[in-house]
This record gives structure tokens, C-alpha cells and sequence, in this order.
């Protein structure tokens, strides 16, 4: 009895080793064939693997290799993803929805708009001053008179300030339209981040003034 006790519980031991034994390697070979073997050639490791038992159940998946090409794709698209949901967190923290874009974007286009007009009034007086200095000039050039240098300096500075306000409207303009292509952008991933949220898509309103 005691011989026959001893000799169950070995084979009652032996049976997780023998079951753990029992395990092959299923890969696909170069022509794309699958293979079950007990081991697996260090060249198909790379390209992932089963680890299954001698019914087929798979036991464990062992994922390909990437590639350090495929390792750098992926570690791009991370970290446009995070990128993305950054924007994402900020749009909302400014925004409610496309029509508080809108708003927005009339309001510091505006501004702009503003700038312009005050460097236009600023070269009016400028232009106006020039022209009295050139009336100036002409009656003396009439009378037979030479024109003074300080008059021909003034002139020149007069028209060197037109210029460069008429460059400074020139830059403000070039902002006006990278911010409306800017507001315009967040407008589009408004709508998207509107319609994820609220699970509906959006309606323009009819009137957004």
C-alpha cells in the first residue's frame, strides 16, 4: 500500500513538468507556411511566434520585432498623438464650441484691423505735411530760390516714415491672414472635438454675428 502511495504521488509530481513539456513553437517559415515545432530557428524569432500545447490552444503570443525604423514610425506617431491631445486640451480649456472661434477670430481680427486703420491716419498726416513741404519747395523753386537742404531733409524723412508704416501695414496684413488660416484650423477640430463629446454632429447656427 505504502509502494503504491509513493509511486502516485511521482507521477502526480511528474505531471505539470510533463504537461509544461508539452509545449511547441508555431512560426510561419519563409514561404509563408505555417510551422509547429518544439523549437523555433533564431531567425524566425524576430518575426514573432506561438507558444501553444499539443491540442493547439495558444498558451502565450510573442509579437514581432520592430524594426528601428518601425520603432521610430511608432515613436513619432506617439508622440504626435500627445501633441495632438495637448492642442486638443487646450482648444477646450479657450473654447466651447466652432461658433466661440468665430468670435475670437473676429475680435483679434479686428484688432488688427484697428492697427491698420491708425497707420493709415498716421501716414494721411505724414502725406500732408510732405505735400506742404513740396508746395513749399515749388514756390521757391519759382521764385527763383534755392531750395534749402534742412527743406529737401525734412522731405526725405517725411517720405522714409510713409514707407515704413506702409511695410509695418504690409507685416500687419501678412498676421491677418496666418491668424484667420489659424482660427480657421481650430475651428475644423472644434467641430471634431463638438461632435466626439456630444456624440452628434454639428449644426452651423444661422446667424453667428
Amino acid at each position: 500500500m505504502f509502494r503504491f502511495l509513493s509511486v502516485a504521488i511521482v507521477v502526480t509530481l511528474l505531471m505539470p513538468l510533463s504537461a509544461e513539456a508539452r509545449q511547441y513553437f508555431r512560426y510561419k517559415d519563409d514561404d509563408g507556411q505555417i510551422v509547429i515545432n518544439s523549437s523555433i530557428p533564431p531567425e524566425f524569432v524576430r518575426r514573432g511566434y506561438e507558444i501553444v500545447d499539443d491540442k493547439g490552444i495558444v498558451l502565450r503570443v510573442v509579437e514581432p520585432q520592430l524594426s528601428e525604423e518601425e520603432i521610430n514610425r511608432r515613436a513619432e506617431e506617439s508622440s504626435r498623438a500627445e501633441a495632438e491631445r495637448a492642442r486638443d486640451a487646450e482648444l477646450m480649456r479657450l473654447y466651447r464650441n466652432p461658433t466661440d472661434v468665430d468670435r475670437a477670430m473676429r475680435t483679434w481680427l479686428s484688432r488688427l484691423d484697428m492697427e491698420i486703420r491708425l497707420k493709415n491716419n498716421r501716414i494721411s498726416i505724414l502725406r500732408a505735411e510732405f505735400n506742404d513741404l513740396q508746395a513749399e519747395a515749388a514756390n521757391l523753386e519759382r521764385a527763383g530760390q534755392e531750395v534749402s537742404s534742412d527743406l529737401l531733409s525734412d522731405m526725405a524723412n517725411l517720405d522714409d516714415q510713409v514707407g515704413i508704416l506702409r511695410g509695418e501695414i504690409a507685416e500687419i496684413e501678412q498676421r491677418q491672414r496666418a491668424a484667420e488660416e489659424r482660427f480657421q484650423a481650430e475651428r475644423e477640430r472644434m467641430k471634431v472635438i463638438f461632435e466626439r463629446q456630444q456624440g452628434r454632429p454639428w449644426i452651423e447656427p444661422e446667424n453667428t454675428q
